[in-house]
């Protein structure tokens, strides 16, 4: 009689095999990493997505400027959260990230003034910076040229 006989059935089959327990663990896994993707928030490279688009918007602004000959503005909407362009595009600023701009201080339309560019190219010059939790992009426009520039930096 071996020991495989003495046990009965029910002894035997009590408990979780290590296949079934990394199996839960999987799955457990799964679902955090989901819950955790799907949580609200800006994180880096969502931050520099945001000064990606702004950064776009200021050059499709400049060239429509220059397209156009005549002034052609970027304003910030504070209701909205959103930066918007002459030309009707917008750029959507997420709750938890920090604007501060640095340059133009004017209302146009009722809307804080971002900047303006000139049928030449030129502009008013802007700094731009969004911020969050550390992180930082800066958005910026030189006034001779118009030219636009990002940075992004990890502070800490």
């Amino acid at each position: 009689m071996s020991i495989r006989d003495r046990v009965p059935d029910d002894d035997r089959k009590a408990g979780f095999t290590l296949i079934e327990m990394m199996a839960v663990m999987l799955i457990i896994a799964l679902i955090a990493g989901l819950a955790f993707a799907t949580m609200p928030g800006t994180g880096r490279a969502q931050l520099k997505g945001v000064a990606l688009q702004t950064a776009a918007l200021f050059r499709r602004e400049r060239l429509g400027a220059i397209l156009t000959a005549r002034s052609h503005e970027v304003s910030i909407d504070g209701r909205q959260r959103a930066f918007v362009g002459d030309g009707g595009d917008r750029v959507k600023i997420p709750r938890d990230v920090v604007v501060e701009i640095l340059g133009v201080d004017e209302h146009w339309a009722g809307q804080q003034a971002v900047v303006r560019f000139l049928p030449e190219g030129a502009s008013s010059g802007t700094v731009v910076r969004l911020s969050r939790e550390g992180e930082a992009s800066a958005v910026r426009v030189t006034g001779y040229t118009g030219s636009v520039l990002v940075e992004t930096r990890q502070s800490g």
